[in-house]
């Protein structure tokens, strides 16, 4: 009796715990989680007491969840150490709460009896439920999927597979743990580093409410340029079809994400048409028009910024990107002006007072790079935002539009470049229709040769506010000044938009 008492000890301290109001602290709780399933999990404690909390310290960590995430919305990268160690640390429980699922999954499945059946569905829905949370927090903090995490995520895969496939009166019980598989996997397919927390989020939410085909499975299913393949015994996220042909042999896993593209445009479609209609009768781009009868939208980001998510999202579950020049392995030193406002102020006022870091050079391609911070970072890196990059001091500057953040630990950052002009100049703009007080810093860059042919205007994301715009520019002590039109809109991020224009040859 002794024995069994001391084997039941830390599930009651465990349940008692959890019983209890939790810390206003996200990080203290998160560490008492971790001190109490650590305790939980020992195997001299019965498999039936250790099954018997699982459920509640799963709703425990997702509660932890939702606070974290608040935080990591609009955090930086790199993060600081104070907000990224936590966070790891929250990856860590996430997946080692997952293992216990997969742990009584695996009980139950040497004891797999039809009445028991309804338990491994639950069972494999929250582990891969958790396994997704992680995901999400390992792209929200610039790091890379947890070493092992594709293959468990694969093994957990595999179960339901099997369970679906089976049919019976319990076949398609595994549905919603096949779509919460689609979900990490789209998410893969998306370039989750080219994409900022508060993106990452919304897609998530996304993906909750989709209304499109589960495609995920052993079988190659819809259109070969939006498929992917994945190895069940390689620790590696899906690759496109497009990019790498499937090895050959049985047990692989494939992903199509076009009818998640489908479904994107079925949602594009309304958005754009609503925007349109606002811009109409003149009402504000703001987030009532999200609350308008039309397929339903996440909240957390305003119309444009949505406009601009489901675009990307579109593009690349439609078709994945490829690369289309090769990489060239270099190290060497450029000079780094990071953001909008600083290249503007910098292009203005000369450098006296500009914030320019030394970056490292890790490899380019005739249309971008791959950069590393070597002096530490200063400032504020998103995704999508724009930087100025040159490779000694008196060179000219190139501008470029950063495609991913890769942050590995707390002091370092890795960047991709998209080159979109060789030198710029500083100007102001006022497009037409927007508000007589709203004057726009903006950056004039040149025409790019084989790929835009004409000048361009990049601002800040929801500027564009109409294809007129008035454009003012000091010119060597006399000032410019002239009416623009919009000829396209080229690049639209979370933080910039880029328009290719001309001079209106019939300003209004």
């Amino acid at each position: 009796m002794q024995a069994s008492e001391r084997q039941s000890a830390p599930v009651e301290g465990a349940l008692t715990w959890l019983a209890t109001e939790p810390d206003d602290d996200p990080v203290a709780d998160l560490a008492a989680l971790r001190g109490h399933f650590g305790r939980v999990r020992d195997p001299a404690v019965p498999s039936a007491e250790f099954a018997s909390c699982l459920e509640q310290f799963d709703l425990r960590v997702l509660d932890i969840c939702e606070r974290f995430r608040a935080r990591l919305l609009d955090a930086p990268l790199p993060l600081p150490a104070d907000l990224r160690l936590p966070t790891e640390g929250l990856i860590d429980a996430l997946l080692d709460l997952a293992a216990g699922f997969q742990r009584v999954l695996e009980d139950v499945r040497s004891r797999w009896l039809g009445g028991q059946r309804s338990d491994a569905h639950a069972l494999i829905v929250r582990a891969m439920r958790l396994s997704a949370e992680a995901y999400l927090f390992a792209c929200m903090i610039g790091a890379p999927a947890p070493a092992g995490f594709w293959l468990r995520t694969y093994a957990l895969l595999a179960v339901a597979v099997r369970i679906e496939d089976e049919g019976g009166e319990d076949g398609g019980k595994a549905g919603p743990a096949l779509a919460t598989a689609q979900a990490i996997m789209a998410v893969a397919a998306l370039q989750p580093e080219s994409l900022t927390g508060r993106e990452l989020v919304w897609v998530r939410d996304y993906l909750d409410g989709a209304e499109s085909e589960t495609q995920i499975g052993q079988r190659r299913v819809g259109d070969a340029n939006s498929l992917y393949w994945m190895d069940p015994e390689a620790d590696a996220p899906p690759t496109a079809l497009s990019r790498r042909a499937a090895p050959e042999g049985e047990g692989l896993f494939y992903f199509n994400s076009g009818a998640l593209a489908a479904d994107v445009a079925r949602r594009l479609e309304w958005l754009e048409l609503r925007i349109a209609q606002a811009e109409v009768v003149g009402l504000e781009r703001d987030v009532d028009l999200l609350n308008a009868d039309g397929p339903a939208l996440p909240a957390g980001l305003t119309p444009v910024e949505a406009l601009s998510l489901l675009r990307r999202m579109h593009e690349r579950w439609s078709a994945p990107p490829h690369r289309v020049a090769p990489r060239r392995q270099h190290e060497y030193t450029v000079q780094v002006c990071a953001g909008l406002r600083a290249i503007w102020e910098m292009f203005r006022r000369g450098e006296a007072q500009a914030r320019i870091a030394e970056w490292m050079v890790c490899n380019e391609s005739p249309g971008g790079y791959a950069i590393m911070s070597v002096s530490g970072v200063s400032g504020v890196l998103s995704a999508g935002m724009v930087l100025a990059l040159r490779p000694d001091a008196g060179k000219p500057w190139s501008l470029c539009i950063v495609r991913w953040i890769r942050s590995d630990n707390a002091d370092q950052v890795e960047l991709g470049l998209q080159v979109v002009a060789h030198g710029g100049t500083a100007a102001t703009i006022a497009f037409r229709g927007g508000d007589v007080k709203t004057i726009l810093p903006a950056l004039i860059l040149p025409p790019l040769s084989g790929v835009r042919h004409n000048p361009a205007v990049l601002v800040k994301t929801g500027s564009y506010a109409s294809r007129r715009f008035v454009l003012v520019r000091d010119l060597e002590q006399r000032l410019y000044v002239a009416q623009g039109r919009v000829i396209s809109l080229d690049m639209q991020t979370a933080n910039i938009e880029l328009l290719q224009y001309e001079i209106d040859p019939y300003p209004i």
